[in-house]
C-alpha cells in the first residue's frame, strides 16, 4: 500500500513538496521517464535499483523507499531519490540506496529541470518531512556534478568532503586511437609488452557477453578470479557473499533482456579466460565496477590493463563519451587518463543514539585514514580491520 506524506511551502519560489513511496513499482512509469529523458546515472536506473532491493535489501530486512520531490506550486515531479532504512542493534539509519554496489549518490531529475545551488536548504526541508523514523541519516558518495549539472544532494546543508575520490576521463575521436591518446607513457609501455606476451601464448579474443551462455561462461570466472586475488591480498571482498554474487548475476541476465545497464566482457588467450570486466552503461557513460584477472603465470602479461584497453575502445565504438573508473585511486585509472573528483557526505544525527553512532563512524573513518598513511602499521592491523568490516557489513 502506498503511504505518502507531504509538505507545502508555497511562500517560496524554490519550495518543494515531498512524498514517500514504500514501493518502487508505484513509481515505475515516471521513474523510467526520468531515467531516459531526464538526468540520472546508471546506479539510479530502475532495473538496477530493483535488483539491489530484491537481492541485497529485502533478504536482510532492509527497507527500501523512494522520496518523490515535486514543485510546490505546479505539483510537477522534479526528482526521485531512492533510500533505504536499516535497523541495527543500537540504532536505525537512513542511507541512500547503495549497499556497496552503487558508486554514485544522485537523484533522478525531471527533463528540462535545472536545480539551483541555493535551493539545497528548501530541498532538504521537504525531504526531511517524509523520512521514516530513524536515529541517523547518512548519505555518502555524493559528486558535486552530474552530467555537467549541479547534483542537488551536493547542495544539502551540512555536507562535508570525504577522503575518497572518483576517477573519470572523457573519451572522443577515433575509436582505433583512443587508447593511445589516453594512456600515459608507463601504461603505454605496459600495454605494448602485454600485447606481445599475450600474442606469444595463443589467439587473443575479446568478447562482449551477448547471450546467457556467454554470461554462464564469464561470471563464474570473474567471481573466482576476484576472490583469489583478494585472498592473495589478504582483503575481504563482498563477492564472497552468495547473495552479492546472485545480485550481479541477475542484474546481468536482466540487462541481456533489455532490462538494465549491465555489460560484461571477457578476454581469453588460446581459449582460456584470463580477465573479465563488469560495468554499467547509461547516458553515454561506461561505469566500471569490477575487473578480474588471472594470477600465477599470467601476471607478467598484465591481463587487467589489456582488457581495460579493450573495453575503452569498445566504449568509443559504441559512441560513449565518458569512462568512469569508479572509486579509489589506483595506478591504472590515472594511467588511462582518469582525473580525480572530490566526493561528499551528509551525516545528520536525529537522536542521541544517532549522535553516538555518527561520532563512532566518524572516528572509525579518521582512524582508517591515519592507518592508510602508515602502511606498515595498517598491514599489522589488517586482520582486525577486516574483522571489523565483516561485522559491520550490511551483507553479514
Amino acid at each position: 500500500m502506498l503511504q505518502n506524506q507531504s509538505l507545502e511551502r508555497s511562500d517560496r519560489s524554490d519550495a518543494f513538496t515531498a512524498r514517500r513511496h514504500e514501493s518502487l513499482e508505484t513509481l515505475e512509469p515516471v521513474w523510467r521517464l526520468l531515467e531516459t529523458e531526464g538526468r540520472a546515472t546508471a546506479f539510479q536506473q530502475f532495473d538496477w535499483v530493483r535488483a539491489v532491493e530484491e537481492h541485497l535489501a529485502r533478504p536482510k530486512g532492509i527497507t527500501a523507499f523512494v522520496v518523490e520531490v515535486s514543485d510546490a506550486k505546479s505539483g510537477r515531479t522534479r526528482m526521485l531519490l531512492p533510500f533505504i532504512l536499516k535497523r541495527k542493534a543500537a540504532y536505525s539509519i537512513v542511507e541512500y540506496m547503495g549497499l556497496n554496489v552503487c558508486d554514485i549518490s544522485a537523484p533522478l531529475i525531471a527533463p528540462g529541470y535545472r536545480f539551483t545551488e541555493s535551493s539545497g536548504e528548501a530541498l532538504w526541508a521537504a525531504i526531511a518531512t517524509c523520512l521514516p523514523k530513524a536515529d541517523l541519516v547518512y548519505i555518502d558518495l555524493i559528486p558535486s556534478m552530474i552530467q555537467g549539472e549541479i547534483n542537488p544532494l551536493a547542495t544539502l546543508p551540512g555536507i562535508r568532503r570525504i577522503s575518497l575520490q572518483s576517477f573519470d576521463v572523457a573519451i572522443d575521436g577515433d575509436p582505433e586511437t583512443i587508447v593511445e591518446r589516453l594512456v600515459n607513457g608507463r601504461t603505454r609501455r605496459s600495454l605494448k609488452k602485454s600485447s606481445r606476451r599475450l600474442a606469444e601464448r595463443g589467439d587473443v579474443r575479446f568478447l562482449e557477453a551477448t547471450s546467457r551462455e556467454d554470461l554462464e561462461a564469464l561470471l563464474p570466472v570473474m567471481i573466482a578470479q576476484r576472490l583469489e586475488r583478494f585472498r592473495a591480498l589478504d582483503r575481504f571482498d563482498l563477492l564472497a557473499d552468495p547473495q552479492v554474487q546472485s545480485f550481479y548475476t541477475d542484474a546481468a541476465i536482466r540487462s541481456l533482456q533489455g532490462r538494465g545497464p549491465v555489460r560484461v566482457f571477457g578476454l581469453s588467450v588460446a581459449g582460456e579466460w584470463i580477465a573479465t570486466a563488469y560495468g554499467l552503461v547509461h547516458a553515454k557513460t561506461f561505469h566500471l565496477l569490477i575487473v578480474s584477472m588471472a594470477g600465477g603465470g599470467w601476471e607478467a602479461s598484465a591481463p587487467g590493463i589489456a582488457i581495460i584497453a579493450q573495453f575503452v575502445r569498445w566504449s568509443r565504438q559504441q559512441g560513449l563519451t565518458m569512462m568512469d573508473f569508479s572509486l579509489g585511486e589506483m595506478d591504472y585509472k590515472t594511467g588511462f587518463g582518469g582525473q580525480p573528483h572530490d566526493l561528499y557526505a551528509l551525516s545528520l544525527p536525529l537522536t542521541s543514539r544517532g549522535r553516538v553512532a555518527a561520532a563512532m563512524r566518524h572516528a572509525a573513518a579518521r582512524t582508517k585514514e591515519r592507518l592508510m598513511a602508515r602502511p606498515r602499521l595498517f598491514a599489522f592491523l589488517r586482520p582486525a580491520v577486516r574483522l571489523c568490516r565483516r561485522m559491520t557489513s550490511p551483507f553479514r
